[in-house]
């Protein structure tokens, strides 16, 4: 069975990573003890992704791991080090990274205390990806407002005889503004349906995930 969700994230870039474990450490420790300055001293924690997207963790702007969703690794860190961590993006049907609203976030290092978490809440603002089925004979465009523009996020096939059409989206911030919406044109403009804030609250605790479906196409 197909995993829509892996798959979607597989082209582009992450395709070359296929053959990786679940968790991957890019950069191993050189020959030879480090000496640490007398201000600077050494962080020990786990680092956990519960994001549906991969995460890769980069040290000093350098990628230094990769997790896939669920997977955690150990880490012994310099206090002084500079830690982020950015999150790897859906690809659409060509292939093509979709754009997001997670950037690259940046982690205090010395405020970890044992764990650090990844969840779809980064500085206290929710973020959430859906994931769309089309259970129509029409293929959509997939627009999502923040309450003042459509950002248009992703193509969503139609409904074959095999098999619904699928699409999943990036993150974007959840306010109660947001809606994400379904649209006749390829360019999310025009007549749509809406799926609303209050039912895209529903999202999945840490991971940011709503199942949105379509059963009927958009008035065009």
């Amino acid at each position: 069975m197909i995993d829509l969700h892996a798959r979607q994230y597989m082209p582009a870039a992450l395709s070359r990573l296929a053959t990786l474990a679940p968790v991957t450490l890019l950069v191993a420790c050189m020959g030879g003890s480090a000496v640490m300055e007398p201000s600077e001293f050494s962080v020990r924690f786990v680092a956990t992704n519960d994001l549906l997207a991969p995460v890769t963790i980069l040290v000093d702007g350098a990628p230094y791991a990769i997790l896939s969703n669920g997977k955690s690794t150990g880490l012994n860190l310099s206090s002084r080090v500079h830690l982020t961590w950015t999150s790897a993006k859906p690809a659409d049907a060509r292939g093509q990274p979709i754009p997001d609203q997670i950037g690259e976030v940046n982690v205090t290092i010395t405020a970890i205390n044992g764990v650090l978490e990844i969840t779809n809440v980064i500085d206290d603002q929710t973020y959430i990806t859906a994931s769309i089925f089309n259970h129509t004979a029409s293929p959509v465009s997939i627009g999502v407002f923040d309450g003042s523009a459509v950002s248009c996020a992703s193509q969503l096939p139609a409904a074959s005889q095999n098999a619904v059409g699928f699409t999943q989206t990036g993150y974007y911030r959840l306010t109660p503004a947001t809606e994400f919406r379904a649209y006749a044109t390829p360019d999310c403009t025009g007549p749509y349906s809406p799926w609303p804030s209050s039912q895209l609250a529903g999202f999945e605790a840490k991971s940011g995930v709503v199942t949105l479906s379509l059963t009927s196409p958009p008035n065009k």
